[in-house]
This record gives structure tokens, sequence and C-alpha cells, in this order.
């Protein structure tokens, strides 16, 4: 791994639990040291029965990945008028910009979703933007497949090759999960001023370095950056699976943004100002209304 890549340290997911029927590990910006930038948060959840209600996003993309082992999707209800249902292996981002109202739950008779929620800052010019939404659905995912490697490229360039979805993002970002058997190498090209995250789903990864490699186990994440300054155009992150297993990871990488960050719950701005007009033109009803069937 190039000495151009700035580390962050190893972070173990913290257990959340919400009611009878969501679980998941959390991860959040501030444990990173500023390397995972536009990114906020990631939950890698389980989820078997309603949790939320209907809620508020100001200043961020809210963006869901339910991976292809879920045993049902899940369904957005939003007030953009979209409501259906988010299948296994689909990708549903929400650029809420000035602001937008949504919930997300599974239904039917034992349901059971496995997910990743992942806040995505937007950029200043972006933040009072009209609401709107990117979906992805699991048959339109490019997907590599080599000897003991197999790549969706959910969101982003990788392996040769390019998300259908890429183009109608309000900014830069990828979104890779790739399977590796034992001993497997995966090598993704990190560009220049962006941020990233690697998230271990399963098993265990190491990723080589010239002085000492770095070990992460399911469960842990790390925070990566090629910094604007640095002299290379993109340097290669390089992952392998441990000996002892196959391997599953998620890599969330975009363009840093290095703006103020201000967070309150679901709004992410860039001034306290801002975070208050967000919050007034919440409660003034300005954030519009959905159709739910509670």
């Amino acid at each position: 791994m190039t000495n151009d890549l700035s580390l962050s340290p190893v972070v173990d997911g913290r257990p959340l639990r919400i009611g009878t029927g969501f679980t998941a590990l959390n991860f959040d910006e501030g444990l990173f040291d500023g390397r995972v930038d536009p990114v906020v948060m990631l939950d890698h959840f389980h989820m078997t029965a309603p949790t939320f209600a209907p809620h508020p996003h100001a200043g961020l993309s809210a963006v869901t990945y339910v991976f292809e082992d879920s045993r049902s999707p899940h369904v957005n209800y939003d007030s953009l008028g979209h409501d259906g249902p988010i299948h296994p292996g689909a990708l549903h981002w929400l650029a809420a910009g000035r602001g937008a109202v949504h919930t997300e739950q599974p239904e039917g008779d034992q349901p059971h979703v496995h997910a990743l929620q992942i806040f995505v800052n937007l950029p200043s010019g972006l933040k009072q933007g009209v609401p709107r939404v990117v979906h992805l659905a699991p048959e339109d995912v490019p997907v590599f497949d080599a000897p003991g490697l197999r790549v969706r490229v959910v969101l982003g360039e990788s392996q040769g090759l390019r998300s259908p979805a890429t183009a109608a993002l309000p900014q830069p970002f990828t979104l890779l999960e790739a399977r590796l058997e034992a001993g497997a190498v995966f090598t993704h090209e990190l560009l220049r001023g962006w941020g990233a995250m690697v998230y271990v789903v399963a098993g265990q990864l190491t990723l080589p370095a010239e002085s000492q490699a770095v070990r992460l186990i399911q469960g842990q994440a790390l925070g990566l950056a090629l910094p604007r300054e640095a002299a290379a155009a993109q340097a290669p992150l390089v992952l392998q699976a441990g000996s002892g297993g196959p391997a599953r990871v998620v890599v969330l990488s975009g363009l840093s943004l290095r703006e103020p960050l201000v967070k309150q719950g679901p709004f992410v701005m860039n001034t306290t100002e801002q975070m208050q007009q967000a919050i007034a033109d919440y409660q003034q009803g300005r954030f519009g209304t959905l159709r739910w069937p509670r």
C-alpha cells in the first residue's frame, strides 16, 4: 500500500439496538480523524419489524443499500411522493437537500432486512437544493467476476466497470461490495482528494503496507484518504482476504468536501444558523408530508 495514503485507526462498530426489531453496528465520521469525508455515518443493520416513524433529513443524502442476502425488501415512503420496495441488491439514494421526510421499513410475513444506511454529506452549494431520489435496481448493478473475487460496482467505477447510477448522483461517490475467497486480493484505485471507508462485513482482511500490514476483522472499519496535496493522481487500495476463509467488504469513497460540519440528528449543515433554519423549516411543515400505512 502506497505511503501517499493517510490511514485512520481501526474502528470497532458500536452496537446499537432500538426496540425489538432493529440491531446495528454504528460508525460515526468523528472516529476516523477526518479521513472518511464525505461519509458522515454508517449503520450496518438488521431490521425485522417497523422501527422508525417518518422523520426528516436536510443537508445530506440518506443512502440505503440492501444486501443480496436480505430476506425481504425495505419499503420506502417519502414526502417526494415515492412509495415502494428497495429490493435485495438495490440502492436507494435520497438527496434531502433543503429538506424531506421519509421512512423505510420491512413489511410482510417474517421480514428480515439486512442493509447499510449511509449518511453522505452534501456540498455546501447543494444543501438548499430541491430534494430528489436516485434508485438503482439489483439487476442494473454491474458485477465483476474473477477467480476468487466478485465485486458489485453499485456506485462509481472499479474493475473497468461503471455503475449506471453514477451520473445521476449529486456528487462523485463510489460504493463497492466485494466477496473474496481465502487469500484473494482486491485492488481499487483511490483518487486524489478522495476519502474512503473500508468496512468488513464478514471474515478478515489485510491491507498490505511497506512498513506494517493493517488487519481488519468482521465488524471493523478503517478510514483512508489520498490528500489533495499528494503527488500521485491516484493510489491503489489493496485488500487481501485472510487464509482462514472468505471475506466480504464494502468500500465507500467520495470527493472530500473539507467543509465545516454542524450535525444534529438527521440534519447536517455548515453553520449553526443554517441548522436553526433547517429545524424551523421542518417545524413549519416545509419538508412536506408522506403517505404511509400506519
